[in-house]
């Protein structure tokens, strides 16, 4: 997109940690080392984490906001108090409500006119998977949503293995909609992660030995820092947080408990691969 309004294509990209980086064009297919987009306070914009940007005129105003989609905290507008040229964005993120008053939810939020009525809607990915619509149901120029609807069901969690590969889309969606074959009917684009099964060798007679012998210092060692987790989150919400003692018994008994931890993690034989698809679901 032309974030500056110069005529090139510029890059604007979420990241996990919660900040928008904006890549500025030089010349075609070549960008500047990224940088942080900051309010008009000076401060890093940040709103959740995992999150997805888009630029659009939200506000009618003729230049460019900031719709942003978060993995679990909301889907958020900064609105632009600067110039298409020269953005300013406002320090705190309104998030956006359906017209019931729920809070949209999205780990992307995608405008697109899903319903051919003339106006831009919402599409949305979410971190327990599945892709969802939100209707747009304001007059031209306005931004008002009905309720989620779903477009692709949230599906159920299965452990399947590298043999059995995925049966559909995972979990923390990412969506885009478009005519992909050009046959006049709007598509959608679902991006996932999933996690897939595999198996070592068995254990060898010796390692299961071992494993016996080290059982039983294993859970000594997690019992001790389980007991710290416990005290930890004893105080959680209560008046003053947790006591800075109570924090350096916990970091102590988790640095003691972390080659146990480890330890014994190499004696389980089932792993996980990590993956990410991208599922194609053609209009009708």
């Amino acid at each position: 997109m032309d974030y500056d309004a110069d005529g090139d294509e510029d890059i604007l990209s979420g990241s996990y940690t919660g900040e928008v980086y904006y890549f500025e064009a030089t010349t075609p297919g070549v960008w500047k080392q990224g940088v942080y987009l900051r309010n008009m306070d000076g401060n890093v914009l940040n709103v959740g984490i995992s999150l997805t940007p888009e630029a659009h005129d939200m506000d009618a105003d003729g230049d460019l906001d900031l719709l942003i989609g978060t993995r679990s905290d909301g889907v958020f507008v900064f609105e632009n108090r600067g110039t298409r040229s020269l953005p300013q964005w406002s320090a705190d993120g309104v998030p956006l409500k359906t017209l019931p008053g729920d809070e949209l939810e999205g780990s992307n939020a995608h405008l697109t006119d899903w319903d051919g009525d003339g106006k831009l809607d919402i599409v949305a990915g979410s971190e327990r998977g599945g892709a969802h619509w939100y209707q747009n149901v304001g007059k031209a120029g306005q931004f008002v949503f009905a309720s989620s609807q779903a477009l692709v069901a949230r599906g159920k969690f299965m452990e399947r293995t590298e043999e059995d590969g995925p049966v559909g889309p995972g979990s923390r969606t990412k969506v885009h909609a478009m005519d992909y074959n050009a046959d006049g009917k709007m598509d959608l684009l679902v991006g996932d992660v999933q996690w897939l099964e595999y198996q070592l060798q068995p254990l060898t007679a010796k390692e299961k030995a071992e494993k016996q012998v080290f059982k039983p210092k294993y859970r000594a060692a997690e019992a001790t820092y389980d007991q710290a987790v416990d005290e930890r989150n004893s105080h959680v919400g209560k008046p003053g947080g947790i006591p800075e003692e109570v924090l350096q018994r916990y970091q102590n008994a988790n640095d003691v408990f972390a080659p146990f931890r480890r330890q014994w993690s190499g004696y389980k034989r089932s792993r996980t691969n990590t993956h990410g698809w991208v599922w194609l679901y053609l209009g009708e």
